[in-house]
């Protein structure tokens, strides 16, 4: 573990929490050393029922080539809990100047579905997450899953102002200038031009210009033919109202001012809400109403698995008190016979000690009691014996024909006298014994 680098200690850990976390690291691991721009993180990922589940993601760039241009797609793929049943998730995640291209394999979301995803469950024993990666590579080289964005339109200049006009009539010889020809698609819609009135009678005095703008839109008059005493054109009005946002204005009469010869028309009717803004406003507030749906749901369950598991917990600790009081009984009870048994067992070394100094008995100290009626009885059971034995072989004696019949009765009428008198004379001094006598004197 001390020659891993810090990645590779920091995937070792991630991967514990998954079943089988040799092969989630080492999948992992090959990966990132087949594309050196994939980063490994964990991450909270949401499912589609609204489910979210802590799980290791690798994320980056994945290089691609496309028509002997080279390109860096922005991926993210999802190592999921039962890897290696299950194929990772993969995402396109675009940037924020690139739009994802739906197609076959790329859904609006960002989702990739290749084929070697798709036949991942079918022989998952064979595959991993370099083989994933590949696929999302060959995938992304012959169909590019992102493009750019297009830029924003432009607004177009305003015209430049007309030139000033002279205010005094022109000399025979040189006509005032004509205002400029507005540009195609550069005049404002609300610029009204009028034709210059008809020429009066000749004379010197400056006449009346017009400044009221005409209603609507004019093209431009040609120009008048040159006459000795040629007025000047009426100024045009150079306060120009700006153009208005047919989505975002609800009235364009508080836009655009209407005005007529008579003086301004009645005001133009609210214009009606864009029906593509609307549908477009429904689907996502039900898109959002539905993952807001799903969301309460998910919590509600968690909240109620987490009052079950409170319940047990507080259910439990009873049971649990009580059985650390009995296992707390029985280490007293064990503690107590642990010492009487070290205390026997010490006695007994001392007295194997002392039996030790003291050395072996003599035999006679072996058979000999502590009174004479004892020394008595054990007198009588040996002779009691001896003359048991004595019968059997007397018996043996006569079976092979050692001796006769005759000196077998009187011998074993002797015998048994005797015996019959020394059995007497035992049971007497075992009734006689105290209830204190030793335990061999009682088997007798």
């Amino acid at each position: 573990m001390a020659s891993l680098s810090l990645t590779q200690r920091w995937l070792a850990d991630a991967a514990q929490r998954y079943p089988h976390p040799a092969r989630v690291y080492a999948d992992v691991d090959a990966a990132l050393a087949a594309v050196p721009t994939l980063r490994p993180k964990s991450d909270v990922y949401t499912f589609d029922d609204g489910r979210t589940l802590l799980l290791l993601c690798v994320h980056g760039l994945l290089p691609i080539t496309f028509r002997n241009a080279s390109y860096n797609i922005p991926v993210a793929v999802w190592v999921t809990r039962d890897y290696p049943r299950q194929p990772p998730i993969a995402y396109v995640v675009p940037t924020a100047d690139m739009l994802v291209r739906a197609g076959r394999h790329v859904d609006v979301s960002g989702r990739c579905s290749v084929e070697y995803a798709e036949q991942w469950a079918r022989k998952h024993e064979g595959c991993h997450l370099s083989g994933l990666v590949a696929a999302l590579q060959d995938q992304f080289a012959r169909e590019p899953p992102v493009y750019a964005k297009p830029p924003p339109a432009r607004t177009p200049p305003h015209p430049p102002a007309p030139p000033a006009l002279p205010t005094k009539p022109a000399s025979l010889s040189s006509p005032p200038p004509l205002p400029p020809h507005p540009s195609r698609g550069h005049a404002p819609a609300q610029l009204a031009v009028s034709p210059p009135p008809p020429p009066p009678h000749p004379h010197f005095a400056q006449p009346q210009v017009p400044h009221a703008p005409a209603p609507t839109y004019a093209p431009p008059p040609p120009p008048p033919p040159p006459a000795l005493y040629f007025p000047p054109p009426p100024r045009p009005d150079l306060h120009r109202t700006p153009i208005p946002d047919l989505l975002d204005e609800d009235d364009l009469s508080a836009a655009v001012p209407l005005t007529g010869a008579g003086g301004p028309f009645p005001n133009a009717p609210p214009r009606p809400p864009n029906p593509e803004l609307l549908r477009l406003q429904s689907a996502v507030h039900d898109k959002l109403s539905a993952e807001l749906f799903s969301l309460s749901q998910a919590l509600a369950i968690d909240a109620e698995k987490l009052r079950a598991q409170q319940a047990d917990l507080l259910a439990g600790e009873p049971a649990i008190k009580d059985e650390m009081a009995r296992l707390e009984a029985v280490r007293d009870v064990c503690r107590s016979v642990a010492d009487r048994t070290r205390g026997a067992v010490h006695q007994a070394e001392a007295n194997i000690a002392e039996l030790r100094r003291k050395g072996d008995p003599e035999v006679d100290e072996l058979v000999c009691a502590t009174s004479i009626v004892h020394n008595q009885l054990i007198n009588l059971i040996a002779d009691d014996n001896a003359i048991e034995d004595t019968i059997y072989h007397v018996h043996r004696a006569l079976n092979a024909g050692r001796i006769d019949l005759e000196k077998f009765l009187r011998a074993t009428r002797a015998l048994a006298e005797e015996q019959f008198m020394k059995r007497a004379l035992i049971e007497k001094i075992q009734n006689s014994v105290s209830p204190m006598a030793p335990d061999w004197a009682a088997g007798f």
